[in-house]
């Protein structure tokens, strides 16, 4: 596990920012510190380092598809492959950024069959699954070479716990009200912090299904970043 993150270079990101659409997730921007968009370009760019010609990626719990805009905004091989937009919310799906196929599912039951996909990625999601370890069996199962995913987790630190506690439930949905957008609707994140383990927890179920290659926390040990292979 000494790999690093591959970090995407500023023209990379400009890529994204330049034509990044108004619908792009806001949410996610204000848990992440203003780092969504540069976090997914690193998964992406970290994913590609372990599987440089994927075919078939498949994007879980992909909302309006975010990653797999980003996805397509840095990947510069010359191969044809395909994304599939997987999410549980039709509405989701129907909003999606990107014109691929769309898949209405749970991710903790993948309609797929064992080992259909290259690479198999999510962002800033599973840490709304009611059981992480079954998410995890399902999306190691789906992939044949490659998983990495971003999501919250919970700081093993109970000072950095409470302090972000604060922070989601009173600091966050203010700031998010000076920027335009509805405080209440951001309320949610702050309870799904307060449920889900911490990172150590998460980590031991990570290392059970997954040959990991990178791991990190970031941003206080709000979010774990993990790309690594498929066990069995």
């Amino acid at each position: 596990m000494a790999n690093k993150v591959v970090k995407a270079t500023n023209e990379e990101l400009q890529q994204v920012y330049n034509n990044i659409p108004k619908a792009y997730d806001r949410a996610n921007r204000f848990i992440s510190f203003n780092q969504d968009v540069k976090w997914r370009a690193d998964l992406v760019k970290t994913i590609l380092k372990f599987c440089e010609r994927p075919k078939l990626v498949l994007d879980v719990a992909g909302g309006k598809g975010e990653l797999s805009y980003t996805f397509k905004k840095v990947f510069k091989g010359n191969a044809k492959y395909e994304i599939i937009l997987s999410d549980y919310a039709e509405n989701m799906l129907k909003m999606a950024l990107i014109e691929d196929d769309k898949v209405l599912c749970s991710f903790d039951a993948l309609p797929f069959r064992e080992k259909m996909f290259d690479v198999v990625m999510s962002s800033f999601a599973l840490h709304a699954a009611d059981n992480i370890e079954d998410v995890i069996r399902e999306i190691t199962r789906v992939s044949r070479k490659i998983v990495g995913f971003i999501a919250m987790g919970k700081p093993d630190s109970w000072i950095k716990r409470v302090y972000l506690s604060i922070y989601l439930r009173y600091i966050m949905p203010y700031i998010a009200a000076l920027a335009g957008a509805k405080s209440r609707d951001f309320k949610y994140i702050y309870y799904i912090y307060e449920r889900v383990p911490t990172n150590s927890f998460h980590k031991k179920i990570f290392e059970k299904y997954i040959d990991i290659k990178v791991y990190e926390e970031r941003a206080l040990n709000l979010f774990y970043f993990v790309v690594g292979f498929p066990k069995g």
